[in-house]
């Protein structure tokens, strides 16, 4: 029988809980018996993004600004294409042969919030987004702003702001389910289990089936 494997994302904006909730999410899944990997999608981003941030300090701008001009654009493109999708595509497709599912902390959504927060959208966008698998359960981390602040005292309330509607943008969009952070570990983390356990059991339902069928 082939193993039931699915991708599940964690989104949502700073200071919600991903990185925490992916952790645990991971954690939980495999001790219920599942086999789940975890891929912390910011890793596969960040080296050019240290680039562009480096190159700004010394030319003396904001990263943003340097990262709207044309040549940087270009840069941007041919990181997403050639470095970017095969990494991601090619590590989920080896965790799959090996009957491993995926926990994603961050995935494509967040990528295309980054770079609209920025005033830009992602190079080659609708190309990009076709060529990254397609999650199972998506997941959008939502707080109020004023816990997002305790948080990440860093941001400003306008930025948080955006950050929440440029988010809530990408959930109609992708039809992410959402889960509020402010409830309690244990309910946040029932909700979840909920949504990855009907993706596993209907999958599982349709493998049955398709084997019936030979």
């Amino acid at each position: 029988m082939v193993a039931k494997t699915v991708i599940v994302t964690l989104s949502g904006t700073h200071g919600t809980g991903k990185s925490t909730n992916a952790g645990r999410c991971y954690y939980l899944l495999n001790s219920s018996g599942h086999r789940f990997s975890y891929l912390r999608h910011q890793d596969i981003l960040d080296p050019f993004g240290f680039i562009v941030r480096r190159a700004a300090r010394v030319l003396r701008i904001l990263p943003n600004d340097l990262d709207r001009t044309k040549p940087v654009r270009v840069l941007w493109a041919l990181y997403i294409i050639f470095v970017y999708c095969p990494i991601l595509v090619g590590g989920i497709k080896i965790r799959t042969l090996l009957g491993y599912s995926t926990v994603c902390d961050r995935y494509i959504y967040d990528t295309l919030v980054g770079f609209r927060d920025n005033g830009v959208h992602v190079p080659l966008e609708n190309l990009v987004v076709q060529l990254v698998p397609k999650a199972d359960v998506s997941f959008l981390l939502d707080a109020p702003e004023d816990r997002i602040l305790a948080n990440r005292p860093e941001h400003s309330e306008g930025f948080i702001r955006k950050e929440k509607w440029l988010y809530n943008d990408i959930a109609e969009q992708f039809h992410l389910t959402r889960i509020t952070t402010t409830d309690p570990p244990r309910i946040v983390w029932e909700k979840m289990l909920h949504e990855i356990d009907k993706v596993l059991n209907g999958r599982q339902a349709h493998q049955q089936g398709m084997g019936r069928q030979k």
